[in-house]
């Protein structure tokens, strides 16, 4: 049954996707709405996360494809190029355009939380929601995944882990998060502290935010793994967007 479900999701997501005029993979629901909230995805091949817990709200909603380095691309790299973050851009900034929205929120746990607190940030959303994510990705993929995934580095940067682009992709959130100082975008981070990215990466996220004057609402659990984070995440996303 679980396959079966499988298979019918995956043909719904083929025939529903589109692609935009860059190359990008993504599913725009338009339901009339003047908010539109944009979806990005954790670690994995092309798919989107959330869509279930978010379909049957009033909003629009905007599925956004990691279509690079096998899923891997933080929707910045693949290869060295920027490509990735400069179709990513595009795409927003049409349907932001054709959508002509009020209110926008962006969200994604782990790489698409990084991403929705990147994203969010860059196009002054009024809300990001993030789950879990990563806030050095240079460190984060070149040593915690490297060991059993060398694979999403070469894709994303290409070649063996290099300090300077450690540095680049450790600095992506960090230089975002100091050009919007004092942003009013309200972010909400939903993280367990007894999983590594919490010190590693959420701690320092949210030092960063709180010096930047950056506010911030936290939901705190105690989950012990970070592939634990989605089930948490989705309940989350049901209670800010009820049906």
């Amino acid at each position: 049954m679980h396959h079966l479900k499988t298979f019918f999701s995956k043909t719904l997501d083929a025939l529903m996707t589109k692609m935009s005029p860059e190359g990008v993979k993504y599913i725009w629901k338009r339901k009339g709405s003047s908010t539109l909230i944009i979806v990005f995805t954790g670690i994995g091949k092309v798919r989107y996360n959330y869509k279930t817990s978010l379909w049957h709200s009033p909003n629009d909603l905007l599925f956004i494809a990691d279509c690079w380095a096998d899923g891997v691309s933080y929707y910045w790299y693949e290869n060295k190029c920027d490509h990735p973050e400069q179709f990513t851009q595009a795409l927003i900034d049409r349907v932001l355009r054709k959508g002509n929205y009020t209110s926008v929120v962006t969200l994604g746990s782990s790489k698409g939380g990084t991403a929705a607190i990147y994203y969010g940030l860059k196009i002054n959303a009024d809300r990001i929601m993030a789950g879990a994510c990563q806030y050095y990705v240079g460190d984060y993929l070149s040593r915690h995944q490297y060991k059993e995934h060398p694979e999403q580095w070469h894709a994303m940067v290409g070649g063996e882990p290099s300090q300077d682009w450690i540095d680049i992709l450790d600095r992506k959130i960090s230089d975002m998060i100091e050009a919007r100082r004092g942003s009013k975008t309200r972010v909400f981070l939903l993280y367990s502290t007894q999983e590594h990215t919490y010190s590693e990466h959420v701690k320092p996220l949210i030092e960063q935010l709180d010096a930047c004057n950056i506010t911030h609402e936290d939901q705190v659990e105690q989950f012990p793994e970070h592939s634990m984070i989605g089930g948490y995440f989705r309940e989350a996303i049901k209670k800010e967007f009820p049906s």
